[in-house]
């Protein structure tokens, strides 16, 4: 018996996943995702941007495993 996989099964089965399973798949479908040269250069001006804001004093810098735990929090809800 062959079954179609449709794109609302695999979420369906993928939310049955734990939160560190899911957050690997999310990653890996990010990684599998084609490199875009518009997109990539945007990104590193929005990189250099923050850079020259932190440089001047006028953004703050959060170490990195606390901006990880922040957005763990917000994201998964947990720690």
């Amino acid at each position: 018996m062959v079954t179609t996989l449709t794109l609302d099964s695999f979420i369906a089965e993928a939310m049955q996943f734990g939160p560190d399973s899911r957050l690997e798949l999310a990653e890996r479908l990010v990684a599998s995702i084609p490199a875009d040269a518009e997109i990539e250069s945007a990104q590193l001006d929005e990189v250099h941007r923050r850079m020259e804001e932190v440089n001047a004093g006028r953004m703050a810098v959060i170490a990195g495993e606390d901006a990880l735990r922040k957005v763990r929090e917000a994201v998964l809800g947990r720690a």
